[in-house]
């Protein structure tokens, strides 16, 4: 995968391979080698337009052992327009989520 350049200047990301529940960090690319946890993303408060977060399920997992994606933060940013947590259960997805202000969290890449 390329680089990404962000509005905060930096260039990259931070690639961390993660098996149980995880804390997001603006930019993380998350490949997760097991499932059955939670991740919590990014609140309002940290995020600012164009932040992306990556998850990927590299081993398959996800499918019969889930992965959430839950909101954080005193005002609990929506996901795709729900204020709902995402439940990702697809085995090898790759899913990548862009913050925005006005609409929260929105998948942009799969």
């Amino acid at each position: 995968m390329g680089r990404y350049i962000t509005t905060t200047g930096t260039a990259g990301s931070v690639v961390r391979t993660i098996s149980t529940t995880y804390s997001a960090l603006v930019n993380d690319r998350i490949i997760c080698t097991a499932g059955g946890f939670n991740i919590s993303l990014p609140s309002s408060n940290t995020a600012i337009d164009g932040d992306t977060i990556q998850v990927i399920d590299a081993t398959g997992a996800f499918g019969a052992s889930n992965v959430t994606l839950l909101r954080t933060g005193s005002s609990l940013p929506n996901i795709m327009g729900q204020a709902a947590d995402l439940l990702l259960n697809i085995s090898y997805c790759a899913v990548t989520l862009t913050y925005t202000t006005a609409y929260g969290w929105i998948v942009s890449g799969k």
